[in-house]
């Protein structure tokens, strides 16, 4: 299904530059650089030596190892569309043509009760695969309202009769789709389907108002975290509550835990303890 991360050693400093406001000159200066070379390094350029690596780390506030192990791309998760979990079914669902969003149904195997995570775009592929997975939907759950998440949500919520949810703070984001919304996601609020319940955990940073849906096995984390990386942000403040967010609530969850990404291949909590450039300082388990 994947054979690559959603972001390459490029983007993760790109992100981290962008999101804490640094310009390119100040990190290019750090780093030995040129502001032509940081800019190519961003645009997807051949990575430089470790030296240069590990001063892009420090000038960044990024874990210098695991950058490098970025640049050298000698991570990639071991489950890259998930893994079976008890009383669960997960099925991913990559979405969309020239632009790609994983989209979710998620079912209790013992009752065939059901949900939609962020229904993208195709509604007729996850039509399709709620029909041939035998479910009855629910819920339609958002993690965020950024419109590769939400532009199937009108055909879903029609089809299936099923309520839609999301954090009020990204109502703004959804247009005349904030018609098919039925109730507020909050903090510490349970969704049970079936024998099966997700709390949601508020990640804001990447939105506003982006949340995790954490299972006791799994976690759907929209685009808060990706495999080695972290959802994108433009100003300080949404960096550090974030990265701050995703270091209390989800990187703290138990090691074997699936996180299942809004782009990109799934990791697991231990993984990304271990090999994410934005964290320093975790034990991988």
């Amino acid at each position: 299904m994947f054979t690559q991360l959603e972001d390459q050693f490029g983007d993760v400093i790109a992100k981290a530059r962008r999101g804490q406001e640094l310009s390119v000159a100040s990190v290019a200066g750090q780093a030995g650089l040129t502001q032509a070379e940081l800019e190519g390094l961003e645009g997807g350029g051949a990575a430089p030596d470790p030296t240069v690596v590990r001063r892009l780390a420090q000038g960044l506030g990024l874990d210098a190892e695991k950058l490098v192990v970025s640049a050298e791309e000698r991570y990639f998760p071991l489950y890259p569309a998930g893994r079976p979990a008890e009383g669960l079914s997960v099925e991913m669902l990559v979405l969309g043509s020239d632009f790609l969003v994983n989209g979710y149904l998620v079912g209790c195997t013992e009752t065939n009760k059901g949900l939609v995570i962020d229904p993208g775009f195709d509604a007729e592929k996850i039509l399709r695969a709620i029909e041939n997975a035998g479910l009855e939907i629910e819920l339609v759950l958002l993690t965020h309202g950024h419109g590769d998440h939400v532009g199937a949500l009108s055909e879903i919520c029609q089809a299936t009769g099923a309520p839609a949810f999301i954090d009020k703070d990204d109502l703004p984001l959804l247009g005349e789709l904030r018609t098919k919304i039925e109730g507020s996601i909050v903090e510490g609020e349970v969704f049970s389907v079936g024998r099966q319940s997700f709390r949601a955990c508020k990640t804001p940073g990447h939105t506003a108002g982006g949340v995790c849906l954490v299972h006791p096995q799994v976690a759907f984390v929209g685009d808060a975290i990706f495999a080695g990386s972290m959802g994108g942000t433009r100003r300080q403040s949404d960096y550090s509550s974030l990265q701050g967010a995703l270091r209390e609530k989800v990187l703290g969850l138990d090691e074997r835990v699936v996180l299942y990404p809004g782009h990109g291949p799934a990791t697991t909590v231990g993984e990304e303890r271990a090999h994410n450039p934005f964290f320093s300082g975790l034990a991988p388990g």
